[in-house]
């Protein structure tokens, strides 16, 4: 029995704690910005302050001095009190919050009731977190070696130092080149499909399948796996990074992806289904 002779599908085991529903949420919309922003205050103090390496020492490891410029991480060259590998983490911290920031503000039209505001931003601080924490850890931390304590070199220019980290560390350079991506793609992706959304003769229309859409059903998920996995491989690796990725590829393909088709076919029927079956991926174009 093909699709097209299925009836719709019943509405599935796991839900999403995104609602469906369009309309203005100002309190749920306030709180989850106000979480997002504080989240990635949090990190940077997390690392300007040492406060990651109280936390490390407390688990009895043993942090890197090549974070805090005010804890010993020799030369500076990174901005606000951080060196130039804490100034990226904290960076990469900043950029996942402006993203959703953004996406709730200015994109999605769907409310933020304040129950998945509060689930959703404490998710991302505690993964934030661990990933700050893992970056401080001299067991996991990508960051490059500091010089010795007798060689104190004079702090080359900014641009050439964050070069020299560059090369020294090859698992941060493809982090940062997995975030960006990922970042790109995902919000790329919505704002394509916002555009779409706001003629008036596509209302009530699914997208059509055009533009980064053309490549993966939700290509959107796979931005955000991307972004994710790469900031998580920037702060400790490529084995964190694969884990990070590996869950949320495992979650979107066996919880999200389901609920959302559903959702799809239940209020598009056969619109949608046509433009699923000739899209040639799910979520990453190459793998699934």
């Amino acid at each position: 029995m093909t699709d097209k002779q299925q009836p719709p599908p019943p509405p599935p085991k796991y839900r999403s704690l995104a609602s469906r529903e369009k309309r203005p949420s100002p309190f749920g919309t306030t709180l989850f910005v106000g979480l997002r922003a504080a989240d990635a205050i949090l990190q940077y103090q997390l690392l300007r302050h040492n406060w990651a390496h109280q936390v490390i020492r407390a688990l009895h490891g043993v942090p890197t001095t090549a974070v805090s410029a005010g804890g010993g991480g020799g030369a500076g060259g990174g901005l606000l009190g951080l060196t130039p590998y804490g100034t990226i983490i904290s960076a990469l911290a900043l950029g996942s919050s402006l993203k959703q920031i953004i996406f709730t503000t200015i994109i999605s039209e769907q409310e933020m009731q304040p129950g998945p505001a509060l689930a959703i931003a404490a998710f991302n601080a505690v993964l934030n977190t661990a990933n700050t924490l893992l970056s401080v850890w001299t067991f996991s931390s990508v960051a490059p070696a500091p010089a010795p304590t007798h060689i104190i070199p004079p702090p080359p220019p900014r641009r050439r130092h964050y070069a020299s980290i560059a090369s020294s560390s090859p698992a941060l350079v493809a982090g940062i080149a997995l975030y960006a991506v990922g970042i790109v793609l995902e919000l790329g992706s919505e704002v394509q499909r916002k555009r779409f959304k706001a003629k008036p003769e596509n209302q009530g229309k699914p997208y059509d399948g055009g533009g980064l859409w053309a490549w993966a059903t939700h290509v959107n998920y796979g931005g955000y796996t991307l972004w994710r996995a790469g900031y998580a491989m920037a702060a400790a690796g490529p084995v964190w990074g694969l884990l990070v990725g590996g869950f949320f590829f495992w979650d979107f393909r066996r919880r999200a992806v389901p609920e959302l088709d559903g959702y799809c076919e239940r209020k598009y029927g056969e619109e949608y289904i046509k433009i699923r079956d000739r899209t040639p991926w799910r979520i990453l174009p190459g793998l699934y």
